[in-house]
């Protein structure tokens, strides 16, 4: 019987923790194609005071603008929404079966996706795989809703913030 245990470890039979979007305390997707900036990259991370939230992609009506920016606060209740997406469309489990595809040779330029989810025990999937499609309309239209706010905060440099009698200057175009 002994014998057989490492057998069913390598393919993933038994004591797996079944995980809730509740528990998830991070969650990233990236997807880069054959340019340097990747086609998406989202972050959600939950910390103390709330969460935050990170994107690279484009956005405007006609994905005419790509923004980038990290760690800017959303509210709960847009996280929870993501997490219940999650739930509805079973990603975890989706992320979890999802086998990883044997690379026999490495392509620095081949497009490339990977997807991370952390949860609050501590334990990690990563798996080369896209979230589904609504979990990703759900992420850009935050994207949509907050690059605005989160580019013109990365913009105010942090003395600003905290002193409102400081003047920010322009910034200056590199020749």
């Amino acid at each position: 019987m002994l014998a057989l245990l490492p057998v069913f470890g390598l393919f993933g039979c038994g004591g797996s923790k079944k995980h809730t979007a509740d528990e998830i305390i991070m969650l990233s997707t990236v997807y880069y194609g054959t340019a340097r900036d990747p086609v998406y990259a989202f972050a959600l991370k939950k910390e103390e005071n709330g969460w935050l939230f990170s994107a690279d992609c484009l956005v405007g009506e006609q994905k005419e603008h790509y923004t980038s920016f990290a760690a800017f606060p959303v509210p709960a209740e847009d996280a929870a929404e993501l997490l219940r997406i999650i739930s509805e469309d079973g990603e975890i489990e989706r992320l979890k079966k999802h086998r990883d595809p044997i690379h026999f040779f490495h392509s620095s330029d081949a497009p490339a996706r990977m997807t991370q989810m952390t949860f609050s025990d501590g334990s990690t999937v990563e798996k080369e795989a896209a979230m589904g499609e609504r979990v990703l309309a759900y992420l850009y239209g935050l994207a949509d809703r907050y690059y605005r706010a989160a580019e013109s905060a990365a913009d105010t440099p942090a003395d600003t913030a905290m002193n409102e009698t400081t003047t920010t200057l322009p910034k200056q175009e590199n020749p």
